[in-house]
């Protein structure tokens, strides 16, 4: 028999249909009230076997990462469905406030779990391309506006460092604070120095390095953006100006790292993002830029009119504007920059307020669904998943949290089955720490931040939606800490884990006697979303004297002006 050679699209396409055949066959053999049925046996068997094969095989280099993650992501998308039917079956059974909200609840997460998972399903993993037989022309801008210039100076010092011909390469530095201190650094280093324009932010100060480009070195097609407080790899420009042999690929993208505390408390380096989601979305051409660390084609950023000023920070928009007009991106896997990270909350919650603003903009005005362009279903799934993972932040975390607190306050328990429940959290978790490379603490992380800055997301919300015919207010962030004790920016997580004991001693309290097993689940989850909600709020600590603290401080100063007060009063020569 003649064998038949299908084109790639299409076995890919048959291959989806029939795992989603196979899906829906095995969702109809096994629906929820049959898979209640076999807890403990063969389900837990299942479970654990699961387990002992994904980590069992981990080493052997036919499972590799996305091997194991595909098959956990299967799983977890299966048991998924199971959790959201049944929390839809305890609704239509009984529908009060507690499983209507559960069942809501339920439903959006576990699709965009859903999603997350299938984006995950084609990573590419790139670690470097062939260079070209004759170097091209770079330029590397640093943009700049307010930096000390201690931290300016090592970037510019690193950047001159690059190992390339120094005839091929040209440092600039496009400072919008116009600072006499910054023209002497890059003179004493043989930077160029340029004012910058002092509009548009970050965006229009790399349009205007671009202008200066063209004027100093016009065969010039490649630029290297770095932030200010950034230090880079001497090796960088090797292991990436090889991509641009692919005409149509408009930026390359590394990893960041950062300094941060030990620990990691403020959850900065988004280990997850840059490891592991980026190179998922590198797998369909959807991995977006992130400010630093990355070289553009100049061609093909000013074909989309140049570094995007509609939102507050111009990488990611002008990915997706290049994205959109049909460029190419690439994700060169390997960390070759270390810069700042924002050590105090204020800082941290400016900085990822900043980030959610500009992508609620995009999801609102320029959903992917709708964006008009080149981009294909896959990038627009990408695309998608970004906003409704700060959906799922700022608007259905809150309700999975409330439902147990009602639960413990009102007597009113949902009656979840533990053959659902918990292998729905043994594969989560799972997959999450495979998506973290094996490690514990960055999948913990990842959720612990998502979590916690709900109240963050929720107030970029109502700034978006207020931003259609005009952009917020954009300020830098601060590269010094700003010393002291900050709870109060955080006033509503407090609250949340004080109205979560408050739940749970009167829970014990008023219903142990007659639902044990209810309040005990009930209790755990309430305790369990406290645990991650209360990262930031020990991070709000990080740093900080007693004498800083509210009550204390206000002790001690009370002590002393009692302690003043009394030696005034105390007569000279007496002791």
């Amino acid at each position: 028999m003649p064998v038949i050679n299908l084109p790639k699209r299409i076995k890919r396409l048959l291959i989806y249909v029939l795992l989603f055949v196979a899906n829906i066959l095995l969702l109809m053999s096994i629906p929820p009230i049959r898979w209640i049925t076999l807890w403990p046996q063969p389900a837990i068997w299942l479970i654990v076997i699961g387990v002992v094969v994904i980590v069992g095989m981990q080493h052997r280099p036919r499972w590799n990462k996305t091997t194991r993650l595909r098959i956990a992501g299967a799983m977890l998308i299966f048991v998924c469905e199971i959790y959201a039917w049944h929390s839809v079956e305890i609704a239509g059974r009984l529908p009060t406030l507690v499983s209507v909200l559960h069942a809501a609840a339920v439903l959006w997460i576990n699709a965009v779990i859903a999603l997350g998972v299938f984006n995950q399903m084609r990573p590419k993993d790139q670690r470097g391309a062939p260079l070209p037989e004759e170097l091209p022309e770079i330029a590397a801008v640093i943009p700049t506006y307010g930096e000390p210039v201690e931290v300016l100076e090592p970037v510019i010092r690193t950047l001159m460092a690059l190992d390339y011909p120094s005839e091929k390469l040209h440092v600039y530095v496009s400072d919008d604070g116009r600072r006499e201190e910054v023209a002497a650094l890059a003179k004493q280093y043989g930077a160029i120095y340029q004012q910058g324009p002092g509009k548009d932010a970050k965006a229009g100060n790399l349009n205007s390095a671009l202008e200066l480009i063209h004027q100093v070195q016009p065969n010039c097609d490649l630029v290297l953006t770095q932030d200010a407080d950034e230090v880079i790899d001497p090796q960088f420009l090797r292991k990436v100006v090889g991509y641009f042999s692919d005409p149509r690929l408009a930026f390359v993208q590394t990893p960041k790292e950062c300094v941060v505390p030990d620990s990691d408390p403020f959850g900065n380096r988004d280990r997850v993002f840059y490891d592991s989601v980026q190179v998922g979305r590198n797998g369909v051409n959807a991995a977006f830029a992130c400010g630093s660390g990355v070289m553009w084609r100049i061609s093909a950023v000013e074909q989309v009119g140049g570094f995007n000023t509609w939102n507050l920070v111009e990488d990611m928009t002008t990915s997706y504007e290049l994205h959109s007009a049909g460029f190419r991106s690439a994700y060169h896997n390997e960390i070759m920059t270390v810069g700042l990270s924002p050590d105090d909350i204020p800082g941290l919650l400016k900085q990822r307020g900043t980030w959610a603003i500009d992508t609620w903009r995009m999801f609102l005005f320029m959903n992917p669904l709708l964006k008009r362009g080149k981009l294909k279903p896959f990038q627009r799934l990408q695309y998608l998943e970004l906003g409704l993972f700060y959906c799922t932040s700022a608007f259905v975390f809150p309700l999975l949290f409330l439902v147990p607190v009602i639960s413990l306050l009102t007597g009113d328990f949902l009656r979840v089955e533990a053959s659902i429940l918990l292998p729905w959290l043994i594969i989560n978790a799972l997959y999450h720490v495979i998506l973290s490379n094996g490690s514990v603490m960055y999948a913990w992380r990842y959720w612990q931040y998502w979590i916690s800055h709900t109240p963050t997301y929720q107030k970029a919300f109502w700034a978006a939606v207020r931003s259609r015919k005009r952009k917020p207010s954009y300020v830098v962030t601060r590269k010094t800490r700003l010393g002291g004790f900050h709870g109060k920016l955080l006033w509503v997580q407090f609250s949340m884990i004080a109205l979560a004991c408050v739940s749970v001693v009167f829970g014990v309290v008023r219903y142990s006697a007659g639902s044990p097993v209810f309040v005990l689940m009930n209790a755990a989850i309430v305790l369990y979303y406290s645990l991650l909600i209360s990262g930031i709020c020990a991070a709000s600590f990080y740093g900080v004297t007693l004498r800083q603290l509210p009550v204390i401080g206000q002790i001690v100063q009370l002590k002393e002006r009692l302690g003043q007060r009394l030696n005034r009063s105390v007569p000279a020569g007496r002791d």
